[in-house]
């Protein structure tokens, strides 16, 4: 009895060792790996406000991508999916016409079916501003506002002279006019701002892989 047993056993031990293979490779056939190469581009709206003076590093930033992303003809990424991210370093605008400026570091995408994915990706190109504003993305992918313009250059320019001109009158009206003068002369730059509804190129700075469902099933 004992023999015949352990015979059974080994006979069902061999079987499960056989199968398990088979339906592993059935498994592993119903699934595909896509390598979404770095320097991939993205377009996306926005869903986060962000200002150079109120937000901080590290605020989370959520958007939804616009158009689908192919890799070889294929719909890897579709419409609607989320794209999230953080803020970085950030810089509130300034004196002297210095407009402020924040990154923007992008790094989870959400798949269809829930599962999120490490990404690393940066800020490209703003496409439209909801906010009226008119910021510009500087070469490292930071968000940047506008400078002083002409005119307030030529008032900052002349902001020195103007304060010297004040030393003959006494030390308290030179302080109070230094004090207006810089106020006045030296106007601040524009915030770095985009609000929600905002539509935004990103770019993949490092390659990804994607476990999807095979394009056969």
């Amino acid at each position: 009895m004992k023999q015949r047993i352990l015979a059974t056993l080994t006979a069902g031990s061999l079987i499960l060792g056989m199968v398990s293979p088979l339906f592993s490779q059935q498994q592993d056939a119903s699934i595909d790996e896509i390598t979404v190469p770095e320097g991939t581009e993205f377009k996306l709206q926005l869903h986060t406000t962000i200002n150079s003076k109120i937000s901080k590093a590290g605020d989370r930033i959520m958007t939804t991508l616009i158009d689908p992303v192919a890799v070889e003809d294929r719909d890897v990424l579709p419409k609607g999916i989320r794209i999230d991210g953080h803020v970085g370093e950030v810089r509130p605008a300034g004196r002297k016409g210095k407009g402020g400026f924040l990154t923007i570091v992008f790094d989870t995408v959400e798949l269809p079916n829930g599962q999120k994915v490490a990404i690393q990706g940066s800020l490209t190109e703003v496409f439209s501003s909801e906010s009226g504003s008119d910021p510009n993305v500087g070469p490292e992918g930071e968000l940047k506002g506008h400078g002083a313009n002409r005119k307030e250059q030529l008032l900052i320019a002349a902001a020195p002279t103007a304060v010297g001109a004040g030393i003959g009158v006494g030390t308290a009206i030179m302080m109070g006019t230094a004090g207006v003068l810089t106020a006045v002369l030296l106007p601040r730059g524009k915030q770095a701002t985009l609000a929600t509804g905002s539509l935004v190129g990103m770019r993949l700075d490092r390659d990804v892989t994607l476990e999807l469902p095979s394009a056969g099933r």
